[in-house]
């Protein structure tokens, strides 16, 4: 490990470039992104995934449409690196999941990935349409809040709880209650106050966006979905969400100037003494 992944204030992120692909991105089991399909090209912070030591990259690919095979043209490339602070333009790669596939043979389509030191051997699953990039750093995080939550099962039982838990904050969004809703990403703020080496936890609160959203008097929640949902179980056992057969949340806002304008409300939730919590 060179002598710039140490502690101090770093910021971890991730680089995406993606052309004509469906893909997913985890880091530590926590998504981060997961686009559909189309071209993209963007950069954005981790730092509330990463942990002090041991981490994962994970990339999951599919092919554009649905019971196709991967076009010629599929490719996804995710790099994780680090800058040693905030403030600086300083970057060090850490490590890179690259994917091109054509046709079936996608068993081969990670080969051009680049392993991090210390991490062992890029381990490639799913008959080659997932990825995982092992790398270790030194983070000044600590233990996330959500760590030590209860070890949750996918069950009948979780997932009825968790779709009651999703119709509630569905609620709240609804009745623009700002102030239950903070209550309940109270865990998450406190974790993303360490994460961004904030002063305070308003900051953290501000940080998260709700006050924002509910300000907005165009933003609107479609209806909670009739459709089936699926359980997710995340972050080693101890966080779940729920999600729609797209694989994203049932939560969708709108904007009434622009109907065509959509966006979800992400929940990833976790269970401790207090009941139910958001957590990322």
């Amino acid at each position: 490990m060179s002598n710039s992944l140490t502690r101090g204030t770093p910021v971890f992120e991730l680089e995406v470039i993606a052309s004509d692909i469906a893909f997913e991105v985890r880091v530590n089991d926590l998504p981060v992104l997961r686009m559909p399909a189309g071209r993209v090209q963007t950069a954005f912070d981790v730092n509330p995934q990463i942990e002090d030591g041991p981490n994962k990259l994970s990339l999951i690919v599919k092919p554009r449409t649905r019971g196709r095979d991967f076009s010629e043209n599929a490719a996804c490339k995710v790099e994780i690196r680090q800058r040693p602070s905030p403030e600086s333009d300083a970057v060090e790669s850490i490590g890179t999941l690259v994917f091109s596939g054509y046709g079936t043979n996608a068993i081969t389509g990670f080969s051009e990935s680049t392993s991090a030191r210390g991490g062992g051997p890029v381990e490639v699953e799913r008959f080659g349409a997932k990825a995982t990039l092992g790398f270790e750093v030194s983070a000044p995080f600590g233990q996330w809040e959500w760590a030590t939550a209860e070890r949750l099962r996918p069950t009948e039982q979780l997932r009825a709880e968790l779709v009651a838990e999703m119709r509630k904050i569905h609620g709240l969004l609804a009745r623009r209650d700002g102030e239950a809703l903070s209550k309940l990403c109270a865990l998450q703020a406190r974790d993303y106050q360490r994460a961004y080496y904030l002063a305070s936890l308003e900051e953290a609160h501000r940080m998260l966006g709700i006050d924002q959203i509910l300000a907005d008097p165009t933003v609107e929640i479609d209806a909670f979905p009739d459709s089936i949902l699926t359980v997710e179980i995340l972050g080693g056992g101890r966080l779940a969400q729920l999600v729609d057969d797209e694989g994203k949340s049932p939560l969708t806002l709108r904007s009434a100037d622009a109907p065509s304008m959509v966006g979800r409300f992400a929940a990833v939730l976790c269970r401790t003494a207090e009941g139910f919590q958001i957590a990322r």
